[in-house]
C-alpha cells in the first residue's frame, strides 16, 4: 500500500509537482464528487486546532451510506492536542483524506471493548511528518 503511494509521489514529482486548490475547509470539503477508495493502516494523530471547523461522522460524507450522522465534538470528548489512534483512511482525489479515529489507549481492545470511531476530514487533524509524506499522493 505505501510503495505505490510512494510510487505515485515520485511519478507526480517527475511530471511538475503538486497542484494546490484553494478550499474553503468544512463546505467544499463534503460537497466534491468522486471515487473513495478505503485503506486500512495504524497509527497516531492529534487533533488539530481548527478541528471545530469540521464534523465528526460515523461514514464519510460522500459515501454511498444512507445512514450517516453527526457527533458533537463535546460527546466525542475530543478537543485540541487529544492523541488518536487512526485505522483506517479513505481517499477521494482531494487535497486531504478522510480519517477514521477512535481514543488513543495504551491498553489492548479485549473481544468485547467497543471503541467509538468516527470519520474526520484529514485538514482537522495534526498527522505526523512519516505519514503526512506517505499520503500525499495516497489517490
Amino acid at each position: 500500500m505505501f510503495k505505490k503511494s510512494i510510487l505515485l509521489a515520485v511519478t507526480a514529482l517527475s511530471f511538475g509537482g503538486f497542484v494546490s486548490v484553494a478550499q474553503s475547509p468544512a463546505s467544499s470539503a463534503a460537497s466534491r464528487t468522486g471515487s473513495l477508495s478505503y485503506h486500512k493502516t495504524s497509527f497516531t494523530a492529534k487533533i488539530g486546532a481548527n478541528y471545530k471547523s469540521f464534523k465528526l461522522t460515523n461514514h464519510v460524507p460522500n459515501s454511498n451510506y444512507k445512514n450517516k450522522k453527526t457527533t458533537s465534538w463535546a460527546k466525542s470528548g475530543f478537543k485540541k492536542g487529544t492523541k488518536i489512534h487512526v485505522d483506517m483512511y479513505a481517499s477521494q482525489g482531494l487535497q486531504y483524506n478522510w480519517y477514521r479515529i477512535s481514543k488513543y489507549s495504551t491498553k489492548k481492545a479485549t473481544k468485547h471493548t467497543k471503541v467509538q470511531k468516527y470519520w474526520i476530514y484529514g485538514e482537522a487533524l495534526v498527522l505526523p511528518k512519516s505519514i503526512t509524506n506517505q499520503l500525499v499522493f495516497s489517490y
